[in-house]
């Protein structure tokens, strides 16, 4: 299993509930974990080099590798609150709806691939893909010239808003699209995951039914609807891509 060099936190509740996950069907996990950069982890589940990885149901995947069709964080990575430059905050107090946030015709950055290209295309707002780490964003912002914002899921924001002092969480919206993470297999390869199919397809449904999915996403996230403030926010709700 991967862990992404850009958010170095991330997998520590993916990695848990596989392991959490496997142990409490009677078996004994073993994880090996590599350090990659997120733009080369596709590459490496293309070759087999490792066997899982988590990333946004897409029809894409499912074709390429072995998707494992259940939810992994309650939707929250379809929760998205945007980080924005310090001081901008009265730019968005306006907006009330999709078409007010629309009409600011504000650019958001999207790293290469993001299933967010194809919900923010879907639904006429502006963004730009960031050649190549797409960590560049976050220092971006502050100057303006390419991009006003970035979004992210509820489950990422407030790490990452601690790394970047001239960045504040925007305060009023959250947009909110269809989607949750699910695990992917790679079918071929030193490392194949196809071995694993069964195994992880029995242990991933049991911990949906058995509540270990939703008691780690409280472990993990719990605090974070109080900290950003959810009920009282502006709720955009965007449509959904199919694909």
């Amino acid at each position: 299993m991967p862990i992404v060099d850009e958010s170095p936190q991330l997998h520590l509740f993916f990695h848990e509930l596989l392991e959490t996950a496997i142990t409490e069907i009677g078996q004994t996990p073993q994880l090996i974990s590599t350090r990659l950069p997120q733009r080369r982890i596709k590459s490496y589940l293309d070759q087999g080099l490792i066997s899982i990885y988590w990333a946004i149901e897409h029809d894409e995947e499912d074709k390429k590798y072995i998707p494992i069709k259940v939810g992994l964080t309650a939707g929250l990575i379809g929760q998205r609150i945007l980080l924005i430059k310090n001081g901008d905050q009265n730019i968005y107090s306006k907006v009330d709806d999709l078409d007010s946030f629309r009409e600011l015709g504000l650019v958001a950055g999207m790293g290469k691939d993001w299933f967010d290209i194809s919900v923010w295309k879907a639904n006429k707002l502006l963004y730009k893909e960031a050649h190549g780490n797409w960590k560049s964003i976050f220092k971006m912002i502050p100057y303006g010239r390419d991009y006003n914002y970035i979004s992210r899921g509820i489950n990422e924001i407030l790490v990452e808003a601690e790394e970047y002092d001239d960045l504040q969480i925007e305060s009023k919206l959250v947009l909110i699209y269809n989607r949750d993470f699910q695990f992917y297999l790679s079918k071929n390869g030193v490392n194949s995951g196809e071995k694993y199919q069964q195994i992880i397809e029995l242990a991933i449904k049991n911990a949906q039914k058995s509540g270990l999915i939703d008691r780690l996403v409280n472990k993990y996230w719990g605090d974070a609807f109080k900290r950003l403030n959810y009920e009282n926010r502006v709720k955009i709700y965007l449509q959904t891509p199919e694909a």
